[in-house]
């Protein structure tokens, strides 16, 4: 009998502590996610104790009946279960933002490439020969200080043409010439028989943290303006990475108004700082996204806070994971992702996570082409929002997260995000959303990074330009 009664009292104290444990961990994450005001903050904390002491009470009470004293020890068992699965969420989620914002990693690839019919079969056969570089490589310093420590280079860096570059190649004024990935890609999609003509002998990662600057506001407060850079990179976000979906959005927190403006990626633009030759904006984004910023403020004649890179590939990975979403498309087409033959219909139709991606590519098929493209990609973000904010999809919230996570990079600090979350949290007011799209005329035209090869723009219609600026300034100084 007394075995019974120290095994009793030990098992009575192993649930206390379990539960004590569980409720200050809880607690400890419910107050790191930071999303609750003070007075909900001391509720959330004073429930748990008064929790913890009820229980507490009727399990060491010596006149709580058998009965009850067998509920209350599988009620803390399950409030153990539940707290230490809501920890688990907490945890995940606080993980998620502090992954996306702060100083990010940037990570850039470069290879070396020479004529396919040349002797160099490696980076030490490169020993004292002429290497060429783009003097707007953004990491030129970086990448030449990685060569030094493999072999002795002679640097050529009068070129700031891509153009010339392959020519001095061709001609063997070059031995090699060295290029990051987005310029070769650029390269693949404009002059496939010099990739066809050369062969690549090395290639490495330059990784370099990127302090993330931004305009700092009280986003509770004051009006911001935030930009949303869409990549279509198939690898993890990079600095260097063109920006193929551009979305301005001017958001004033006071009477939660939010005005989108999409861009059209080939919009013919000058880049920031740059002076003669226009270029295609998701070319900025090769340049890294401050210069996508830059290029945007001069655009539009506002100030950018805030940015968000966004990997579409990996993003609609999570589809999958919640589901599918539903798609309403206002045209037929057909598109193979990932080996699956995708066919979307004029109609309202359930996605999986590479038809979602077919969706939000497409353009050659689209009679507005690059706008109606750009309209998709809101719908299938839109989508996702609204699948996310079914109450079925909880259950799959690590998977989900697991799925995006390093789909997303910003310099929105972990506090404004909490604190803008917050403040949402507080007023339960919804927010009233509306979307615009600049214009412009199709051409084609030399640009600033493919030098003298022709290339398909958009010229801007400076009226369009003219009347998002003025629905921007509406929301920002409202």
């Amino acid at each position: 009998m007394r075995k019974k009664k120290k095994e009793n009292k030990a098992f009575k104290i192993i649930i206390s502590i379990l539960l004590v444990l569980s409720s200050l961990l809880l607690f400890y994450f419910i107050n790191k996610l930071n999303v609750l005001d003070t007075n909900l903050l001391t509720i959330v904390g004073a429930i748990l104790i008064l929790i913890y002491a009820f229980i507490l009470f009727k399990l060491f009470r010596k006149k709580t009946r058998k009965f009850s004293k067998i509920f209350f020890y599988m009620l803390s068992i399950v409030l153990i279960v539940v707290y230490f699965f809501a920890i688990n969420y907490l945890y995940t989620t606080i993980k998620f933002v502090e992954n996306m914002t702060g100083d990010s990693k940037e990570k850039q690839t470069y290879s070396v490439l020479v004529l396919k019919d040349s002797a160099y079969t490696k980076i030490n056969d490169l020993n004292n020969k002429n290497i060429g570089f783009l003097v707007t490589n953004p990491n030129l310093q970086k990448a030449k200080e990685r060569f030094n420590k493999i072999t002795n280079l002679t640097y050529n860096e009068k070129d700031e043409d891509i153009t010339n570059l392959i020519v001095d190649l061709n001609s063997k004024s070059l031995d090699a010439i060295m290029l990051d990935s987005s310029v070769i890609k650029l390269i693949e999609d404009n002059q496939k028989e010099f990739i066809e003509n050369t062969k690549v002998i090395y290639t490495y990662t330059v990784y370099i943290t990127n302090r993330n600057k931004s305009k700092k506001v009280d986003v509770t407060k004051d009006p911001f303006v935030f930009y949303i850079s869409g990549s279509d990179t198939r690898d993890e976000l990079s600095d260097n990475d063109r920006s193929d979906v551009n979305i301005l959005a001017a958001v004033n927190p006071k009477n939660h108004k939010i005005q989108l403006v999409n861009i059209p990626r080939d919009y013919y633009v000058q880049l920031h700082g740059t002076t003669g030759t226009k270029d295609k904006l998701t070319h900025a984004g090769i340049y890294g996204v401050n210069m996508s910023v830059g290029t945007l403020e001069d655009l539009f004649d506002t100030n950018i806070n805030y940015y968000a890179k966004v990997s579409f590939p990996t993003l609609v990975n999570s589809v999958d994971v919640m589901g599918g979403i539903d798609i309403t498309s206002d045209a037929s087409f057909s598109m193979t992702i990932n080996k699956e033959k995708c066919y979307i219909k004029r109609e309202t139709q359930h996605l999986n996570g590479n038809c979602a991606l077919a969706f939000a590519r497409e353009r050659k098929s689209l009679a507005a082409g690059d706008y109606s493209r750009g309209e998709n990609q809101q719908k299938v973000i839109t989508a996702m929002i609204n699948k996310l904010s079914n109450p079925s999809v909880l259950t799959k919230y690590n998977d989900i997260l697991n799925a995006i996570d390093g789909s997303f990079e910003t310099n929105m600090t972990y506090d404004e995000i909490t604190s803008l979350v917050k403040s949402q949290l507080s007023s339960v007011s919804n927010w009233n959303i509306e979307s615009t799209s600049v214009g412009g005329t199709a051409g084609n035209d030399y640009t600033y990074s493919m030098g003298n090869i022709k290339l398909y723009v958009t010229y801007p219609n400076e009226e369009t330009i003219e009347n998002a600026k003025d629905k921007i300034n509406a929301v920002l100084y409202d």
